[in-house]
């Protein structure tokens, strides 16, 4: 399981990590809310969300254009182009552009793919799907539940750090949920944390179908070929239950599909985040070698990923089997998933991903 770092009190600064252990989900399940993603949500963001180090140069000179000494401000003029140009005729200043990694700057990308094949539902919308635990009321948490507040939080970290970001969902395809690169950070949450019921089609990670996640990496390759991103980190959630190596190289390594694991690891950190139920997982046999769905889906991506590599890539993979409650551990992945979101501004405690 992940773990974030310890921080300042909440009296010194509201965006802080608290220790493993230290700050668990005490009053999660005591929200009765209309709207619980929200709720948890507002509850837990301000601990986890953190200001990262300043920035320098979040632009970079892209070019030249005119200069107009009425509008344009001194500091754009170039030295050098005081008197008009000599070829084009004009005076000149310098025309910027933002990057995400640019060669004096140091902002990024953030991808978020989400699984929604059918087994994300929750049990408020199906009876019998897989609870993350409860809410005062009774309300069933399920995986799409779980989703949307990490996402949400991820978000809020990328508005804090300046980085650009898109979100993506697949089932046996996919498709774009927020098209970037975008800084919409309201925006998006407000959609996110909108109040849906646990059947409306409008959701944003709206479930059904079956699980093929090379179509969102497929997808996130294609929309990243359009841009001129220097990095990136891409987070894929899922509740696959790929438990065997040929299942777990299926949906990263598929050859039958554009884009795979390699090409967006060329391009900056790729993270695979497994969920399961921690009600699940707590039923399992006392066996000592008995392992979860979870765990299982792993080791397997990890072994997948290892052979291709020949190193190890365990920090590639993480797996949580989450429990929402007042001894449940969803603070700590929540605060992992948003240690991914701030990987590449050196400001993170999250194990080393290797870049390809």
């Amino acid at each position: 399981m992940g773990e974030f770092d310890v921080g300042a009190r909440w009296d010194e600064n509201p965006f802080v990590f608290f220790g493993d252990g230290e700050l668990m989900d005490a009053g999660l399940s005591e929200l009765a809310p209309e709207n619980p993603v929200k709720a948890i949500y507002e509850n837990l963001a301000p601990l986890i969300i953190r200001s990262p180090p300043a920035k320098r140069y979040p632009q970079e000179p892209s070019g030249v254009a005119g200069f107009n000494i009425l509008t344009d401000p001194l500091s754009a003029l170039m030295p050098t182009s005081a008197v008009p140009d000599p070829i084009i005729g004009i005076t000149t200043q310098r025309k910027m552009r933002p990057t995400v990694q640019g060669k004096e700057g140091m902002a990024t990308h953030l991808n978020i793919l989400v699984d929604v094949s059918g087994s994300m539902y929750g049990p408020e919308a199906y009876t019998g799907a897989d609870c993350y635990g409860y809410t005062k009321d009774g309300y069933g948490l399920g995986g799409e539940d779980v989703a949307m507040i990490v996402v949400a939080m991820m978000i809020g970290q990328a508005g804090l750090s300046n980085d650009s970001f898109s979100l993506f969902a697949y089932n046996t395809s996919a498709s774009v949920v927020w098209e970037g690169p975008s800084q919409d950070y309201k925006g998006c949450l407000d959609y996110i944390l909108a109040d849906y019921g646990p059947t409306d089609n409008n959701r944003p990670f709206s479930p059904g179908g079956g699980n093929q996640m090379s179509a969102g990496l497929t997808l996130i390759g294609e929309t990243m070929g359009q841009y001129d991103f220097d990095q990136s980190v891409t987070v894929v959630i899922t509740d696959g239950t790929f438990t065997d190596d040929l299942w777990a190289a299926n949906q990263c390594l598929n050859d039958d599909y554009t884009y795979s694991d390699e090409y967006i690891r060329k391009m900056g950190p790729l993270f695979y985040v497994v969920i399961g139920s921690g009600l699940d997982a707590s039923n399992m046999s006392d066996d000592p070698d008995s392992k979860s769905n979870c765990d299982q889906t792993v080791e397997a991506f990890q072994n997948v990923l290892r052979e291709k590599y020949g190193r190890s890539m365990d920090g590639c993979v993480l797996g949580f089997n989450i429990l929402v409650g007042d001894d449940g551990n969803f603070t700590d992945f929540a605060g992992s998933l948003v240690d991914m979101a701030r990987v590449n501004s050196g400001d993170s405690n999250i194990a080393p991903c290797p870049r390809l």
